[in-house]
């Protein structure tokens, strides 16, 4: 079936974006900015640059660091952080559930999908 993949763009030229709410997501999920990116199969360099460039973006961060140490350094989603991953994540859902005839439709008009040979 086909699926929708949103890019929110916004007035300055910036946007937000499947990859960037995935990063949001695995940085809450492992706590580290590094440990999202590595889990993402991203450079520990472009893990911080997106997750500068979204703290950037909005009024208030999205995520709180803290650096590393003897004790080690972490990374966690502020609360606007989560709200703009669950506003996100809605946006997407809604856009899926009312699009779903017209996906149907385009994937009709499709060629069958060749069969791979043995």
């Amino acid at each position: 079936m086909a699926r929708i993949s949103l890019r929110l763009s916004f007035q300055d030229e910036t946007a937000l974006g499947p990859g960037k709410v995935r990063l949001l997501e695995m940085i809450e999920e492992t706590g580290s900015i590094s440990a999202a990116g590595r889990a993402m199969k991203m450079s520990y360099h472009r893990a911080w640059d997106l997750a500068e460039n979204l703290n950037q973006t909005f009024k208030e961060p999205l995520i709180s660091k803290a650096p590393g140490g003897v004790k080690g350094g972490g990374a966690e989603l502020t609360a606007a952080g989560r709200e703009v991953v669950r506003r996100y994540r809605a946006i997407e859902a809604g856009v899926t559930k009312h699009s779903n005839k017209d996906l149907i439709a385009l994937e009709k008009l499709l060629p069958e999908p060749k069969r791979k040979r043995r």
